[in-house]
Parts: C-alpha cells; sequence; structure tokens
C-alpha cells in the first residue's frame, strides 16, 4: 500500500476559503482499559521512536446530518471540530475500505477546510471532488446529531527513516441527547511508509498494554447512540480476483479478506443483539485456515502456520456458544409455535438459555482477550510485511509469482476429488459428516476463485452446491441438537423425547431430499475444466 499522500486539493469555488484538502487516512485503532490509557504515550515503542515532544489538545466535535440520516445512509459524515481557537470542518467517507486493503485498517478519504465557527460552512461543499455528497436540498435540514468530547495526546513516531506514524490517544466520551458512550482508545495513523510498520507498532503496543482492535470510528459510535441500534452482522464482499492476480496476491488478499470479516463482525458479536455476529466470526476463522493450506506448501513460513494455529484455538472457544444459538433457533423457536409443543417446552427452553449463557460469556472473553487481538495483529504484521515473498528462494518466488490461474484448477479438482466417487449420500452419520466438511471446504475454494471465471459457469455450479451443504448442515445441526438436549441438566425427560421426536421428524423430511439434490450436484459441470 503507498504512503498516506494528500490528493489535489479540489478548486473551491469564488467567496470560499482556499484551504480545503483532500486527504487519503490510513489509520487502526485500538481499544484500551481507561486504567491502563495514560500509559501509552509513555511506552517504549513510542518514547523512542518520538520524533519531537507530544501535543496535548482538547478536540470538541459536532456531527451533521438530516433527520432520516441522509448522509450516514450514503457513506458520508461532516462535522465541524474545535481544536483551541480553530474550527475545521471536515467530510469524510465511513469505513471505505476496499477488498485490496489491509485487514483491521480504514481507509477512508476526508476534505477538510478552516471554518469561521461551528456551524457547517455549506460554501465550500460545492468544491469540486466534493460536490454533490452533501445534497442542497438536504443542507437546509442538517442539524447536530452528536458530539464527541476528548483529550487527545499525540505523538508522530518514527519507527524507520521511511515511515511515520501518528499516535493518538484519546479520552472522553461521544453524546448524543442523554445517551453517551466512553472514548477510551489510541489511534494509529500512517503518514507515511508501508502499512506493514502500522501493524508492528500496534503489535508492539499491545505487547505491553492489553488492547483490542477497533473497527467502529467516532461517528459510527455516535450514530449507535443516536439510532439506539445494535451492530448488525456485516456481509462478507466479493474478493474479486481476476486471471492477471498472482499466487502470492491471491494469498494476501484471501487473508487480509477472512482477518477483515472477523474483525468487522466483533462489534455484532461483543452486542449480543444478533448470533449471527459471531456465526460470521468463525467462518471467517475457517476460510482462513482452508486458504492457508491451500498455499501453505508454497508459501514454506513456520511462522505463518504457527499464527494460523492459534486462530483455530481462538475458532474452538467460539463454538460452544454457536450450538446453543443453533439449538433455540432451529428446534425451540420453530417448536414452539407448533400445536404439538409439549407443555414442558417453556422450562425446557429456559434450561437451554441457562446452559448456553457460560458459552456466551466464554465466547465474549475469547474476543475480548488479548491473545486475540495479538494474533490478528501478529498475522496481519506478517502478511503485510512480505518477507514470505522477498526472501523465498528461486524457484517458489517464481511459483508465487506466476498467475494464480496456474494454480486454481488443480486445487479446486483435487478438492472435488476428496468427494470421492459415491454414487449416493452416505447411510452412516460419520461418513455423512466427513462428506459434509469435505463438501463445505470445496465451498470455501471456489469462493477463492470464482473471480477468474464466467459467471455463467459458476453459478450453476455454486448454487447445486449451495443447496446440498444447506441440507447437509441441517442434518448435522439436528444431530448436535439432540446430543446437546440429551445432555441438559435438569431437563424433565418426558419433555426432551418429544422435542427429540420433533428434530428426527424434520430431519427425516430433509434426508428424503439428499438424493435428489446430490444427483444435481454431481451432474453440474464444474465451472474450471
Amino acid at each position: 500500500m503507498p504512503p498516506a499522500k494528500p490528493d489535489t486539493p479540489p478548486s473551491a469555488p469564488p467567496g470560499a476559503p482556499p484551504n480545503g484538502t483532500v486527504f487519503r487516512e490510513v489509520e487502526l485503532k485500538l481499544h484500551v482499559a481507561p486504567a491502563d490509557l495514560a500509559r501509552v504515550a509513555g511506552l517504549p515503542a513510542v518514547r523512542e521512536g518520538a520524533d519531537g515532544p507530544a501535543t496535548v489538545s482538547h478536540l470538541r466535535t459536532v456531527y451533521y446530518d438530516t433527520p432520516d440520516l441522509r448522509l450516514f445512509a450514503s457513506g458520508i459524515a461532516l462535522r465541524v471540530r474545535r481544536d483551541g481557537d480553530r474550527f475545521i470542518q471536515t467530510l469524510k467517507t465511513v469505513n471505505s475500505a476496499t477488498p485490496g486493503d489491509s485487514a483491521a485498517v480504514a481507509v477512508r478519504r476526508e476534505w477538510e477546510w478552516t471554518v469561521a465557527g461551528e456551524a457547517p460552512d455549506f460554501s465550500v461543499l460545492a468544491a469540486s471532488g466534493v460536490a454533490g455528497l452533501v445534497p442542497t436540498d438536504a443542507q437546509s435540514t442538517l442539524r447536530p446529531l452528536f458530539v464527541t468530547d476528548f483529550r487527545r495526546i499525540a505523538v508522530l513516531v518514527r519507527p524507520d527513516p521511511a515511515t511515520a506514524i501518528e499516535v493518538a490517544v484519546d479520552e472522553g466520551h461521544v453524546t448524543a441527547g442523554a445517551r453517551t458512550l466512553p472514548i477510551s482508545e489510541v489511534e494509529l495513523e500512517l503518514k507515511a511508509g508501508r502499512v506493514g510498520r502500522l501493524f508492528d507498532l500496534a503489535l508492539r503496543l499491545q505487547q505491553a498494554v492489553p488492547m483490542r482492535i477497533g473497527t467502529e470510528s467516532k461517528a459510527e459510535l455516535g450514530l449507535r447512540l443516536v439510532t439506539g441500534r445494535l451492530p448488525p452482522p456485516v456481509e462478507s464482499e466479493p474478493l474479486a480476483l481476476s486471471p492477471v492476480t498472482t499466487v502470492a496476491e491471491a494469498y494476501r488478499h484471501i487473508l487480509r479478506h477472512a482477518l477483515r470479516q472477523f474483525l468487522a463482525n466483533e462489534a455484532c458479536a461483543l452486542a449480543g443483539g444478533d448470533v449471527e455476529g459471531l456465526h460470521r466470526m468463525r467462518i471467517a476463522l475457517r476460510r482462513l485456515r482452508t486458504a492457508h493450506r491451500l498455499f501453505a506448501p508454497l508459501i514454506a513460513s513456520p511462522e505463518a502456520d504457527r499464527l494460523v494455529a492459534e486462530s483455530r484455538t481462538l475458532a474452538k472457544r467460539l463454538g460452544p456458544a454457536r450450538g446453543w444459538d443453533v439449538l433455540m433457533a432451529g428446534v425451540i423457536d420453530p417448536l414452539s409455535t407448533s400445536p404439538k409443543a409439549p407443555a414442558g417446552l417453556p422450562l425446557l427452553a429456559a434450561a437451554a438459555r441457562n446452559a448456553g449463557a457460560g458459552p456466551a460469556r466464554e465466547a465474549v472473553a475469547a474476543i475480548l482477550a488479548p491473545d486475540c487481538a495479538a494474533t490478528v495483529l501478529a498475522l496481519a504484521a506478517w502478511l503485510e510485511d512480505g518477507r514470505w515473498l522477498g526472501e523465498a528462494d528461486k524457484e517458489r518466488r517464481a511459483a508465487l509469482n506466476a498467475p494464480v490461474t496456474t494454480v486454481a484448477p488443480g486445487w479446486l479438482a483435487l478438492r472435488l476429488a476428496k468427494l470421492g466417487k459415491t454414487a449416493k449420500i452416505p447411510d452412516e452419520p460419520k461418513e455423512r459428516e466427513k462428506l459434509r466438511r469435505r463438501l463445505r471446504t470445496l465451498r470455501y475454494v471456489a469462493e477463492f476463485f470464482r473471480g477468474l471465471y464466467a459467471e455463467t459457469a459458476t453459478l450453476p455450479f455454486l448454487a447445486a452446491l449451495d443447496a446440498l451443504l444447506a441440507a447437509l448442515d441441517a442434518d448435522h445441526d439436528a444431530a448436535t441438537g439432540r446430543r446437546m438436549l440429551a445432555a441438559l441438566p435438569g431437563a424433565d425427560p418426558a419433555t426432551v423425547t418429544a422435542t427429540a421426536a420433533w428434530i428426527d421428524r424434520q430431519a427425516d423430511k430433509r434426508r428424503k431430499a439428499l438424493p435428489d439434490l446430490w444427483k444435481r450436484f454431481r451432474d453440474t459441470p464444474v465451472f474450471w475444466a
């Protein structure tokens, strides 16, 4: 990634302040407990690399939007910040990282102007490059939405002559009406140099003071206060590899994608409002491990092998909570609406919720634990540093610099061959589960490389695979739910028996569809031939 540099300033319209400047902001945020925050500016990683003394400022920022939140809906934040006697108006994109950007790093475009006061100056919003971002008909309805008020200690750190990183330690709060959230965080903004150095510094700080990677901007925290909505699960964006992508670029891109998906769903998982957040974090880690297994013989890095193995340990700590969520959403909730629901189902539901509370707390503890952030930062630092490519021997470097199309068809074919040539779905549950896992791996690998092929070829294959997997996943969830119910302490045996019988009836219906789904999948041409 190139260093963050100012782009060409937009030309100001007549009468507008001439100082409007647009930047590409490359930033990594770390949450810190308030009791530890004061230590950060004095850590050796900051103090020894400081380029000059720290500056201390009190920043009050007012964010503006329309009553129906038109700006935020279009991915734009408009704010005016007071810094001493100066007022700086900023228009910025909200979390506009592209698929090629590094995991954990927010890459945003922002425009700045010095203005006369706390109210927005609309004249500068007609400048070239920003005209239309704040529609003219919306300007008259803009109002203060929320306020951030915090003390900032900022230090410019130079880990090496080519790198400049601003370390900003922020403590304060964000307020919307009577609601408030604390601000206790460190922002690392890359001013010059390679993005890998951003992760190196973050890792050194995190090793000295417990920190958690943050993905929500102050603007997004304020919006959450205004709307009262919990963070939603975040969909995975397309990978978008192309036939000219090299093997090394594909590896870096796929791992970045997985790490970014993991972090993007952290806020949802921690808020507890939607179980999908936790589920998507686990999927992201599975995709990461699948991708690394594919590329590992070419990467040949014991360090990466170790870090990926650590991610597996983390995923195991998230798993039990997901099992109880599936039992509630897939069994108890639908059964409760059935006229055949057993009388003791409400008590069974309460017992299941109680049993799932401990694993849910364990999942949250695993996400908040310092080793979670350490693993992600270390893996991102290793990935962005690129020594695994630069220091590879001649033969491996040639393979890594070759187009990914030289390996993708063979890897896909191998995953397909792992399924075997069986004519039907196995009757034995263990064999059926083995097939499901192999199909899941094939699905991930197909998703990695689908961008190399025409959609007219990929879509029929993926549709047939997805339908088969959905049925097998439901079969797996049913078997898991049955085992969990049988082991549920204090549950009424009669209610457990009735619920298990309902699970079996649903599973039998789904299994009847498996032969046709299997045949459809087997008859669909592969897209990589």
